[in-house]
């Protein structure tokens, strides 16, 4: 919830929160108990979701139980913000360009269901984990860090371990942090310091990038940046080192020096300006959700 109060005459943008299943009771649900990115009207407070109107919205997060369950006594149009690459969620995107027509909109960045489906809508999730970005102290008093945690399922996970392992043969400047190696309270503490900063997505997809990249650009560090191909069409990749594979991540550790992180910085700074569109992925789907409407109004 938020503490704002819309237009109660404006459409009304609610969203299940991640990780809350819905069941064919869904209507029964408690709004209170949903996400308001663009805050709660004072008609719905206190109310169901039945109670939400036939111009409202509401928005979840795809799931295979999202895609079958009924849902009786709901009114409201009922959207899906696809968040996870097809590597995660290949099956749920399969039936998805079946069921399509379950859902008013379809939010990704996935090429496939972007050109297969009439009613998707291009949504880069991104998202944030650096809590009070905003109003972020950033002193740079130290060179590299890397975040790994102790998974070792997809080539993403695999790859930050075998960065590890180079960092320490070599002896290269660069901190090893996170649940798998050194764990430390708030994100920021991995990147605020740091110059640097080795960034991996766990897949490679077109569009697909995550609070990895954005916690990175939050904090001006330079990402030595394993991920999406198309990432340069998105951000400044003069305020980024794009690498391919285990070779380039070392070639870049290498060249890493003060005088290369200032020369970098006006694009760094331009990357963190860009990057904060995409912090409050909730926020930015409801916008689009609305803005898809009123152009759909129009034609």
């Amino acid at each position: 919830m938020t503490d704002q109060s819309p237009d109660d005459a404006a459409p009304a943008v609610a969203i299940l929160p991640y990780g809350i299943r819905p069941t064919p009771w869904l209507a029964r649900m408690p709004l209170d108990r949903l996400s308001w990115p663009l805050g709660q009207p004072d008609r719905l407070k206190g109310k169901t979701v039945a109670d939400l109107g036939a111009s409202d919205h509401l928005l979840a997060y795809l799931t295979s139980r999202l895609l079958y369950t009924p849902r009786p006594g709901i009114r409201a149009r009922v959207s899906v913000m696809v968040v996870e690459p097809e590597a995660v969620h290949g099956r749920n995107m399969a039936w998805l360009k079946l069921l399509w027509r379950r859902f008013h909109r379809v939010l990704s960045s996935n090429a496939g269901l972007l050109a297969a489906l009439p009613n998707a809508a291009l949504f880069y999730y991104g998202t944030t984990w650096v809590a009070n970005w905003d109003n972020l102290k950033i002193e740079k008093t130290r060179l590299a860090s890397l975040i790994a945690s102790a998974k070792n399922h997809y080539p993403g996970h695999r790859l930050r371990h075998q960065v590890v392992t180079r960092v320490r043969t070599n002896g290269a400047d660069v901190e090893i942090l996170g649940h798998g190696y050194a764990p430390f309270e708030h994100k920021a503490e991995g990147l605020s310091p740091f110059r640097y900063s080795v960034v991996i997505e766990n897949v490679r997809e077109p569009g697909y990038f995550t609070e990895k990249l954005i916690d990175a650009f939050l904090c001006e560090t330079v990402p030595i940046y394993w991920g999406a191909h198309d990432i340069a069409e998105i951000f400044d990749d003069r305020g980024m080192i794009l690498v391919e594979d285990l070779a380039g991540i070392s070639a870049a550790i290498e060249k890493m020096s003060e005088d290369d992180y200032l020369a970098r910085l006006e694009f760094v700074r331009l990357n963190r300006d860009k990057a904060k569109r995409y912090a409050n992925q909730e926020k930015a789907a409801a916008h689009i959700i609305l803005r898809q409407d009123a152009g759909s109004r129009k034609t």
